[in-house]
């Protein structure tokens, strides 16, 4: 078809005039990426500087306990002397006689508890507050020879000297901010102390020279807060074009539809490419100008210091680092651009549309996480990742690193996926059943099993969003809970309600058949091989996503804590999941899909989502891998069990060697080769006796027109 440039024209310059009019797009795509970054800076600064000057005027006060509190109150005397004598009569401390002291901090009638203690208290205290982690039990075990391995102890004070502790509440401001006011203040009536007792013991050295440490920064002040702007700049860059790029498209495609105007467009003679690239162009202007419009905002309100910033961050935004971020801005928004018009035009409706974008919003905004993960550069894998690279790219800009060649590998690797999402949603837009309205199908008149397959997305983005917000709220709880309240509570539920809201067959939906023998035998050849291969998988991914040493440790030991017993563990980590999450993932999400895409697209996507769901980015490339290696086992074989013994025995075997410190990543590449090679025997025994999944993708002309064949 020929493209008429002169009816492209006349479209987008009337669509652009009809956007203009719409107060909505007016405050979302303009307003509000012209006046919330700085309000965000005039705020934070204002507000930092206001919690400051009130933390530093507050009277603090406290209640002093302890067996030694009596030395206690003489040293906070010495300090409050101290305090007046250099002329601070503000924020002075006050102490208050109470009968319980936890009660008191707890209502708020002081900010802090002053213990005075002895050395031999101090650790009895120490001991009874620090629960035991994994890595010390391990230390006091004794190794394979036999002897037992001594624990290195922190330097202890000495059994006669005196031990302040000082308790608060790290969710008030009054609380953390008169403790440390109050350890500052003790802590130079110490160091005068010391001062008097050396002066009066003749000692040669002043206490300053005496093994001084010094911390030096070679980072400005500038690459500081370069650092921490840039890791919120994308994020905030893709959340106001999604916000604004969502107004303008749902209402260019999905709002006519509803609203009959579309056809009355389709009688002109504009043909269907020249309306697509029209409405392609008006939403990819909608981005572009909040592209510049974030650009200016760093350039006006920081490179010509509107807001109070060090200098040398001011100096970094200069016009042409501004014009380089929207350089690198722009291949993001013409990306976000293509997808939200996507979108538009696959609802039926303004209602719909505003659905299908929730999950949009969510994916979208990951990879801009990218700067957040700690040790992660540009000179790595990442570059190559569209959008999570140009938001590293704009992180080290800021910091004031030009890496010219991977600045614009990070850019073709944006750019040219934008360019051919572009050229997709322009030619499956012109399709006849996305630009025309839709009349109420058979799904629809319905409902039933075949209204599931269009709400199947929507259960899962509010399964999500329920076990983030949840995830948050029960962070602290005993593991067993967090894992009722997730599989049970929200695995479980939500896939009973669907089964009842949408009349499905329970045997069908969750893939409830027996399969052939000898798929059991392969499930039990290819779990060790998945296991091997996964950690494989993970290695690899260490290399793009470096994870810290710590945050493995930590995670270990939040996951296999040392409290609960180990067939409790088996149970809730192994048992539960691998029946309740298949059910979800495998069962329903699955069989939502299962004919609207190729099957190894759809194993991909399940896969993909269980990554997802499982929250840690470190985690996702193992976790789905194991999803697409579940989905690909139902996928052949028509039965969700072999799933189940597979997800379940994967589990299990990880309790069992972290249980029995079994180190799994410490595979040579013949090992790696043999984990690979028993997989590919499963699944080729799998495959030799497999049975399809019924109903898997119908063909184009049923899943487009009418009735579907059974």
């Amino acid at each position: 078809m020929r493209l008429n440039l002169s009816i492209l024209a006349t479209l987008f310059r009337t669509e652009l005039r009809m956007v203009l009019r719409d107060r909505r797009i007016i405050v979302a795509a303009i307003l509000l990426p012209l006046l919330i970054l700085p309000l965000m800076f005039f705020g934070s600064n204002w507000s930092m500087k206001q919690r400051e000057r009130k933390v530093q005027s507050m009277a603090g006060s406290y209640a002093v306990t302890g067996s030694r509190a009596a030395e206690v109150r003489e040293l906070l005397s010495r300090a409050h002397e101290r305090a007046l004598a250099k002329g601070q009569t503000n924020g002075l401390f006050e102490e208050i006689t109470v009968t319980n002291a936890v009660a008191a901090l707890n209502a708020g009638e002081i900010q802090v508890i002053v213990e005075g203690l002895n050395a031999q208290e101090a650790r009895e205290k120490e001991a009874a507050n620090k629960p035991p982690t994994a890595s010390s039990k391990a230390a006091q075990k004794p190794d394979r020879s036999g002897d037992k391995v001594r624990r290195d102890e922190k330097h202890l004070p000495l059994v006669d000297s005196l031990v302040i502790r000082l308790t608060g509440r790290n969710d008030r401001d009054d609380s953390t901010g008169t403790i440390a006011r109050l350890r500052t203040a003790l802590e130079e009536t110490r160091l005068a102390a010391r001062r008097e007792l050396l002066k009066a013991a003749n000692f040669p050295v002043p206490l300053e020279e005496l093994g001084t440490i010094k911390q030096v920064d070679l980072a400005s002040q500038g690459q500081v807060a370069g650092l921490a702007l840039g890791r919120m700049m994308t994020l905030l860059l893709l959340l106001f074009v999604l916000t604004g790029g969502t107004v303008v498209a749902t209402d260019l495609l999905a709002g006519e539809k509803e609203r009959g105007t579309l056809e009355t467009l389709l009688t002109t003679g504009a043909g269907r490419l020249e309306i697509v690239l029209a409405k392609h162009l008006t939403v990819l202007t909608v981005g572009m100008l909040i592209a510049f419009i974030q650009s200016a905002n760093l350039l006006v309100y920081i490179g010509f210091k509107l807001v109070p910033v060090p200098g040398s961050l001011a100096a970094a935004v200069s016009p042409w680092t501004a014009a380089l971020l929207l350089a690198l801005f722009l291949p993001v928004a013409a990306l976000a651009a293509s997808v939200l018009l996507l979108v538009s035009g696959k609802a039926r409706t303004y209602k719909e549309a505003q659905l299908l974008f929730f999950p949009v919003f969510l994916i979208g905004l990951a990879p801009a996480l990218a700067p957040l993960m700690p040790g992660l550069t540009l000179k790595s894998a990442i570059a190559l990742a569209p959008v999570a690279g140009i938001a590293v790219a704009i992180k080290e800009i800021l910091i004031g690193h030009f890496d010219w060649a991977m600045i614009t590998v990070t850019w073709f690797a944006t750019a040219l996926p934008a360019v051919w999402l572009t050229r997709i949603s322009v030619r499956f837009l012109s399709a006849e059943h996305l630009i025309t309205a839709a009349d109420p199908d058979v799904a629809q008149l319905g409902g039933g099993p075949a209204m599931f397959q269009q709400h199947v997305w929507r259960w899962f983005a509010v399964m999500w969003a329920l076990l983030l917000m949840l995830g948050n709220y029960l962070e602290k709880a005993d593991l067993r809970l967090q894992l009722f309240v997730n599989l049970v509570g929200i695995f479980l539920g939500a896939s009973t309600l669907m089964l009842r809201f949408y009349r499905l067959n329970p045997r069908e939906a969750l893939a409830l058949r027996l399969p052939r023998p000898a798929v059991w035998l392969g499930t039990l050849i290819a779990v060790p091989g998945g296991i091997i291969s996964a950690v494989g998988l993970f290695q690899l991914a260490s290399l793009v996503f470096p994870v810290p040493s710590r945050l493995l440790e930590a995670f270990n030991q939040s996951v296999l804590p040392d409290t609960i017993p180990f067939w409790q563990l088996l149970f809730f980590l192994s048992l539960m999941p691998g029946v309740l999450e298949e059910i979800a993932f495998r069962g329903m999400l699955l069989h939502g899909l299962r004919n609207r895409m190729h099957p190894a697209l759809l194993a991909l996507v399940v896969g993909m989502v269980f990554g997802l769901f499982h929250g840690t980015l470190f985690r996702f490339a193992p976790t789905a891998c194991l999803g697409v290696m579940l989905a690909a086992v139902v996928l052949l074989t028509g039965s969700i069990l072999p799933a189940m013994l597979w997800h379940c025995l994967n589990n299990a075997l990880g309790v069992l060697a972290a249980h029995h410190e079994i180190p799994l990543t410490e595979f040579d590449a013949a090992g790696y080769l043999t984990g690979a090679g028993m997989l590919v025997l499963g699944f080729w025994i799998i495959w030799r006796h497999r049975t399809a999944y019924p109903e898997l993708r119908l063909r184009r002309s049923e899943r487009y027109g009418g009735q579907r064949k059974t």
